[in-house]
């Protein structure tokens, strides 16, 4: 393990933090956060065969992990720092909201770059958190950049979202926790973004448990990314947590030594996590949050590895995403569809559908009226969209359409 070598914001920014530095890091988040919930999943263990233990970092005041390694960079700055022009980030998510509340909580000014395409919400959050916002820049990169030159014209210290010993010493906090809570994992299962909270976690595990594996998880968006496919930058991803285009030097360099494989999941993968979290465990997990246990579902812990702690790291969802996958898995389950029929333009018609629809017990979620492009001269076209309750059900209503003569066809 490296050794930390003083400077103005606490450390030398290449060194691996040891074991004291760690220990460090536990008195400081442990005097200011509590230790986030580990439970074992009934639900989840039942799914996939094996004994899946969850570790709750979605459960922080702002909604992720990112709150470990800002509370002990923030309790490491020296006291004539906090007198300056305060901190000074760029971030589009979890980081500004973790770095401006605690930041306020400590009376530390805050300023937060954002990018112009940031996240209403996410913008509103972090301002009433306290922080000075500035929209800046058409992607992180850009207001990555802003917030440096800013930092440096206005005497500000950086802190960096995982690239510093300091913000990774505190994500191993997360840990050092999961062994003091639990000795029966055999596994842990990890997001990978930047690499801070990898980087840490395997720091903090493998120093107590060499044995345990560790899988580092990332989304297929970065592999994209690296191949340069331009459409996948347009598309965006589910998982914009972890959305990074590759990891710090430091991160990487611990979490090749440490973490034992690396694998990528899908949007399709993160949207079935997700939607699991809240089925079985009740529960809001954002993209990255879920990529996890989008992994554990795919098949890519090795099979000899039955009891994983899987770390639940975000919970800042936007609600319209989430309703979106609600009625993505509806439809995938056969539960949510529409089908089209063709009726004579005159009154009446309508309610002869909807009386069919009726009887069967489904319920019409909207329809839509098309008189421009029915094939048949007088008639128009309905469009219902369908709740049903699973297959079966939606077998029954379309042959009772069809036995009524309104050649019922479902459409995408």
């Amino acid at each position: 393990m490296g050794i930390f070598k003083k400077n103005k914001v606490g450390y030398d920014q290449d060194s691996i933090p040891g074991p004291e530095q760690l220990e460090l890091a536990r008195q400081k988040v442990c005097s200011r956060l509590s230790p986030t919930p580990l439970t074992l999943s009934a639900g989840l263990s039942q799914l996939i065969d094996r004994q899946v233990f969850l570790k709750w970092d979605s459960k922080f005041q702002t909604g992720s992990f990112k709150e470990r390694g800002v509370v002990n960079f923030l309790l490491s700055l020296e006291d004539a720092l906090r007198k300056q022009g305060g901190v000074c980030t760029a971030s589009a998510g979890n980081h500004a909201l973790a770095l401006s509340y605690h930041a306020a909580s400590l009376n530390i000014p805050c300023t937060i770059v954002m990018p112009k395409n940031a996240a209403l919400m996410k913008v509103e959050r972090t301002k009433k958190n306290g922080a000075k916002v500035i929209l800046e820049g058409q992607d992180f990169d850009q207001a990555y950049q802003y917030a440096q030159n800013l930092a440096k014209a206005e005497n500000l210290t950086f802190v960096p979202g995982f690239e510093h010993p300091l913000i990774i010493a505190g994500q191993a906090t997360c840990g050092l926790e999961l062994l003091h809570q639990c000795s029966e994992f055999d596994s842990v299962v990890v997001s990978v973004g930047g690499g801070g909270l990898a980087a840490g976690v395997a720091l903090a595990i493998k120093a107590a448990r060499p044995e345990v594996f560790i899988l580092g998880v990332q989304s297929n968006w970065v592999t994209n990314y690296a191949d340069q496919h331009q459409s996948t930058l347009i598309r965006g991803t589910l998982a914009d947590g972890i959305a990074v285009k590759k990891m710090g030097a430091l991160t990487a360099k611990i979490i090749t030594k440490y973490v034992d494989q690396l694998v990528s999941v899908s949007d399709e993968d993160i949207a079935q996590a997700i939607i699991n979290y809240l089925e079985l465990e009740k529960s809001l997990v954002e993209g990255a949050g879920a990529a996890g246990l989008a992994a554990v579902l795919k098949g890519d812990l090795p099979a000899r590895y039955t009891k994983p702690a899987i770390l639940v790291c975000g919970s800042n969802i936007d609600p319209h995403i989430l309703s979106r996958l609600i009625e993505w898995d509806q439809r995938k389950k056969g539960r949510l569809f529409r089908v089209r029929v063709s009726v004579p333009d005159r009154p009446g018609s309508l309610a002869r559908c909807t009386q069919i629809i009726s009887d069967n017990g489904v319920n019409v979620v909207e329809t839509f009226h098309d008189r421009h492009f029915s094939e048949l001269p007088g008639n128009v076209d309905i469009t219902f969209l369908l709740e049903v309750r699973d297959l079966e059900h939606r077998t029954s209503i379309l042959d009772s359409l069809q036995h009524s003569g309104l050649n019922p066809q479902v459409t995408p």
